[in-house]
């Protein structure tokens, strides 16, 4: 899990005790943004890893799984 994700499930808790001050859904938004960003950069590696699969490029679907693991461990997808 990256803190970002962290961060969404206590905003999600705090609004369920009441409304979010501004800063707060500021913060919910840069939460939000994120966590898309995240999802479609894995989204787009495992695309890309079922391409390699398909075309048995197994060089390419091994670069794939690494950018992968490092997109889990840090949010950001590796320039490899």
């Amino acid at each position: 899990m990256l803190p970002v994700h962290l961060r969404l499930a206590e905003i999600f808790h705090i609004n369920m005790a009441g409304p979010l001050t501004l800063e707060e859904a500021k913060e919910l938004q840069h939460c939000l943004r994120e966590n898309a960003r995240y999802c479609w950069d894995c989204l787009m590696i495992d695309n890309q890893s079922r391409l390699a699969n398909a075309i048995q490029d197994h060089e390419w679907q091994l670069e794939l799984q690494r950018k992968l693991e490092v997109l889990r461990l840090t949010g950001r997808v590796p320039k490899i």
